[in-house]
This record gives C-alpha cells, structure tokens and sequence, in this order.
C-alpha cells in the first residue's frame, strides 16, 4: 500500500523546488528588463546610437551575473532530478503557505524573494509612465539604489538590521514623491509579490507595513508645496516679480527649451516632421507669461486640446516638470520660487493628460 503521507511529502516537495527555481529567474529576469531599458532609453529617438551613453563594462559585467545565475539554476535542478528530489533547490523555504507567528521577513521568504521582489519591483518601475522619471538613473547609480532598498526592507521587514531607517526622511525629502507617486509604488510592489507567489495575507501585511514610511518618503514634498500655496494666496504676481518679469520668462524658456530639445525622453515632442520649434517656443512663453502671473496675454487653444492626440504620459509630464526645475535652477532661481512654479504646473496634468482632476498628483498633495 502506498504511504500517504509519503506522498504528499513528496508533492510538497517538488512544488517548493518549482516555486524556488521560479523565484530566482524572477530575479534574472527583473535584471535583463532593467538592462533592456537602461539600453533603450540611452539611444536617442529614432533608433540611432549616435552619442548615446551606454556602460557597455556595466552591461557586459550583469549579463555575466545573469548567465552564471542561469547556470547554478540548472545545477540545482540537475541535483533534485538526480537525487529524486532530496535536499531541494538550494533547501529554499515554500512560501505559499503562510504562518502569521513569524516574521514579515519569513513570511515573504527571507533575503532571496525580498531581493528578488525588489529587482522585479523596479523592472516595473521603469516601464511605469507613474514613476518611471524617479528611476531613471545611470547603471551604478541604480544599482546602489536597489541596494539600499533591499536592505531597508530587511530590517525593516523583521530580518537582519543592514539600513539606517533615520536615512529614509532626508534621502527623499528634495524630491517630488507624492501620495499619487507612493500609491503606484505600493501597486508595484503588490504585482511583484503576486508574481512571485507569495501568500495573499503575506502580500497584504507587507503593504500594509510598507505603508508606514509614506510620510517619511512624501513629507518633503508635501511641506514644500504647502509652503509654495501659501505663498500663492497672495496672488502670483509676486512669483511673476521673482522670477524676473517679462525679460526673466524669456531667458526661463529659452533655457528650458535648450534642455527639452536634446532630451532623449521628450524631445519627440518639441522635434520632428511638421514641428516648427520657434513657433511652439513662443506659444509657450506667452502661455507661461500669463500662468506665471504675468499679463493675460495668451490667446491660443485650450491645452486640452492641443495635447489631445500627443499621448502625453505622466511620465512624460515629470520629465517635463524636470526640465522646467533644471533650467530654473540653473538660472539661479530659489528653490522655494521653483517650487511655486512647479505648484503652478501640477494643475495642468490632467488637462495635458486627459483625465479627471481627481487623479492628478497635485490633488494627492494635500
């Protein structure tokens, strides 16, 4: 007679040793893709590598990280087919089922599936028009970044302590993370857990606790564009002073427009056949005069409708907003000018977008 318990023994088994194989080649692929994107979003529009920036070395070095990851994948399937499935794939832990008893770190799956998570996690990042402008970054830049998220996440997480949680506050307080930003980043991370099977309530819990540090990662933003409001309840021709006047909005736009047009993620739509830029650079100063609280000068089309078969994308419009805070800087303007500027700009999203105002990132802000 068959031994029962032998047999779903064995069935849990080789369903760890599936899961655990599943799990590591989520995190190969979460690399190829980010890999894929650094590549594709260092060549300028058209498919042409002229002048494009590439670490080949970077590439060359974690594509061999990748291969050699593929192959210790295949010795450990190797070894299971060969010992009938004892000792595993590396001995990794199931994760499907879940025991609330212990920590979120063991609940997930330990070091290698919060790893794992965050490579997939930020995959998605970079193809998310929602984020994709907070991850653009070069290789080893974001590869240190990844670094210091799965290590938070470990100790914050229950695991080994290798982060200074009181880092988190002041690492993100410059930029413009909103509660919009935050909750599709919670929405990445949920996808990249369900991807790897981790169990519902695990996934669940772990959002839940991830939400937590919201305020540390969207405090700075908040604080500076309610400081910027306040500023502009007094009308914005004062902002319109401070940034120079007439002559000021000038220079501000023949600077941007220096940035934009040689901006590989956006240049697309200052450029090309049909595409007059003088013509679009003096609509926009006229249009930026009176929105920055100059004179009531413009008298062009609704931007809904002008945008309305462009496919603008919120990333695209970070990019934008990007564009706009480095040429201001660069011009020597205050941060907290720049500021209202940008509060200024937010209200525009869903025009340029074409959606409801409820979903713009501004009205998250508050």
């Amino acid at each position: 007679m068959v031994d029962a318990a032998k047999v779903v023994a064995a069935v849990d088994k080789t369903y760890s040793d599936i899961q655990s194989v599943k799990t590591r080649m989520m995190g190969v692929t979460g690399t190829l893709n980010q890999l894929k994107v650094a590549v594709a979003t260092a060549l300028p529009a058209g498919g042409s590598n002229d002048g494009a920036q590439i670490n080949l070395g970077f590439v060359r070095q974690e594509l061999a990280r990748a291969k050699g990851a593929v192959a210790k994948f295949k010795e450990a399937i190797q070894a299971a087919v060969e010992s009938g499935g004892a000792g595993g794939a590396g001995g990794a832990r199931r994760v499907m089922k879940d025991d609330k008893s212990r920590t979120l770190y063991e609940r997930v799956g330990g070091d290698l599936n919060i790893e794992t998570a965050v490579e997939v996690m930020f995959a998605k990042c970079l193809v998310d028009p929602r984020v994709r402008s907070f991850f653009e970054r070069n290789q080893r830049k974001m590869q240190q970044i990844r670094k210091k998220v799965y290590q938070f996440l470990s100790g914050f997480l229950g695991g080994p302590k290798l982060y200074d949680t009181t880092n988190v506050k002041p690492a993100h307080y410059h930029m413009n993370i909103t509660d919009y930003h935050f909750d599709a980043l919670m929405d990445l991370y949920g996808g990249a857990l369900g991807e790897l099977g981790i169990h519902a309530d695990a996934c669940k819990d772990f959002l839940a606790a991830l939400n937590r540090v919201r305020k540390d990662i969207t405090t700075g933003c908040t604080v500076r564009m309610e400081l910027a409001f306040k500023n502009m309840e007094k009308g914005k021709d004062g902002l319109f002073k401070r940034l120079g006047g007439e002559e000021g909005i000038n220079h501000f736009m023949e600077r941007f427009f220096d940035i934009v047009v040689v901006d590989n993620r956006i240049r697309g739509f200052f450029q090309g056949a049909g595409k007059d830029i003088k013509t679009i650079r003096e609509g926009a100063r006229v249009y930026f005069t009176e929105a920055l609280g100059g004179p009531k000068i413009y008298k062009g089309r609704d931007l809904a409708e002008i945008h309305k078969a462009v496919g603008v994308t919120d990333y695209d419009f970070d990019c934008f907003l990007a564009g706009m805070e480095k040429a201001l800087s660069g011009l020597g303007v205050e941060d907290e000018t720049i500021d209202e500027v940008i509060v200024t700009m937010e209200p525009v999203r869903p025009a340029l977008l074409g959606r409801a105002r409820g979903l713009a990132a501004h009205a998250r802000m508050k």
